[in-house]
């Protein structure tokens, strides 16, 4: 008796979501082209990608890069203006595709959001940066983001460059604000004035770690608003009042792993009476003091102090989230399990002749898969079909 095959559609929905849900990136793509019930399914199904960055690059260039696992499956494409009059998409050892009459930054965004902006889709951190000017990427992003009914699904966010700021507060406007916990912004330039406050101010209170590289400008009562559990600001504005009353607050809150590292940029030497009662000295040198705050005969983490020539640096409990007890006097937070991207600048992603960093894609050589393959499938293309559920 011959065995009846059993076709993937024939499934209940919920076994059909079980598959996909084992499928890797690639296969995932190649479903969901594959018909409107399959572009259903895919996109029902949860897809969770570490690492998503957007850059403008030059020649009115536009980088978008997944990562889904580390030195194995990154996808870069970049969006570029063609001679003619349109866009070369270069793809990751593929055969660079033309499309005449388009825009590369339209192409770009909407690439992203055909991989991104979905219901489906949680992105761990979302990179952005840019080379120039970032207000029409900002622009564009706006108006996709600003006429989806899906919020954008991010979990950290990291902005390089000041010039990126603007559209770092727009990313952050459609996002998800529950799922939203973390902010980095990070520059080469010193002489940078970051406003955290007067944006986002209900999200930048209820995110979880804050940690800003140029010289933040925001008063004692904006830093002590923040309910976050690890923080690094500099500022000029930075006094012996407010890490006196930060030290207090984390102190009463004792939650293990927490972290602080306050700079007041003008290098002003911090009095030592803005150690609160409890504390007791155990080390010290030409370069910094330490504290202890240690409950007897209690389960509560001890909380570790260091005073240096400009900052002041605490922690909670010996479960760091944080490290900063470096002799460069840095603070260096704990990379989540998310942020599979270590540097904060990609050497390779302004080179015209390396489409990749990474080597080992497992489908570099597959002729017949292209990331590619399924732009052409979109939501309209469906909205005729009967919901098949």
């Amino acid at each position: 008796m011959t065995e009846k095959s059993i076709e993937l559609s024939e499934l209940p929905p919920e076994i059909q979501q079980l598959l996909v849900d084992k499928c890797d990136f690639i296969t995932r793509r190649r479903l969901r082209a594959s018909s409107s019930l399959m572009y259903q399914v895919v996109n029902s199904t949860k897809q969770y990608i570490p690492f998503v960055k957007i850059k403008e690059l030059s020649n009115e260039g536009v980088l978008v890069k997944l990562t889904i696992k580390l030195f194995k499956d990154d996808y870069t494409l970049k969006f570029k203006k063609n001679q003619t009059g349109g866009t070369r998409i270069c793809q990751d050892f593929r055969k660079e595709v033309l499309i005449e009459n388009s825009n590369p930054m339209d192409e770009a965004v909407d690439w992203f959001r055909q991989m991104c902006l979905q219901k489906n889709v949680t992105i761990g951190q979302f990179h952005i940066g840019s080379t120039y000017d970032s207000e029409k990427l900002t622009e564009k992003l706006d108006g996709v983001l600003g006429k989806s009914e899906t919020p954008l699904k991010i979990k950290s966010i990291l902005c390089v460059g000041t010039e990126s700021v603007d559209l770092m507060w727009k990313l952050m406007e459609y996002c998800d604000k529950n799922l939203l916990k973390e902010m980095k912004v990070v520059t080469s330039n010193k002489d940078e004035i970051f406003e955290l406050f007067g944006k986002q101010d209900e999200i930048v209170k209820t995110l979880e770690k804050i940690e800003i590289d140029p010289v933040c400008n925001a008063s004692v009562e904006d830093v002590l608003s923040l309910n976050a559990s690890v923080i690094s600001l500099k500022s000029e504005n930075f006094t012996e009042d407010l890490v006196y009353n930060l030290i207090e607050k984390f102190t009463n809150r004792r939650e293990d792993g927490s972290a602080f590292c306050i700079e007041n940029s003008q290098k002003r030497n911090l009095d030592l009476e803005m150690i609160p009662p409890g504390f007791k000295g155990t080390n010290s040198t030409n370069e910094y003091k330490e504290f202890r705050n240690q409950l007897i005969e209690t389960d509560h983490p001890t909380v570790y102090i260091r005073v240096s020539e400009d900052r002041v640096r605490l922690q909670i409990g010996d479960t760091k989230k944080a490290n900063f007890w470096n002799e460069d006097g840095r603070m260096y937070t704990n990379a989540p399990e998310y942020d599979y991207d270590s540097s904060e600048y990609d050497a390779y992603d302004d080179f015209d002749d390396l489409e990749s960093e990474y080597y080992g894609n497992p489908y570099a050589s597959d002729p017949d898969y292209d990331l590619l393959d399924d732009r052409a499938f979109d939501e309209s293309d469906f909205e005729d079909d009967q919901d098949e559920y």
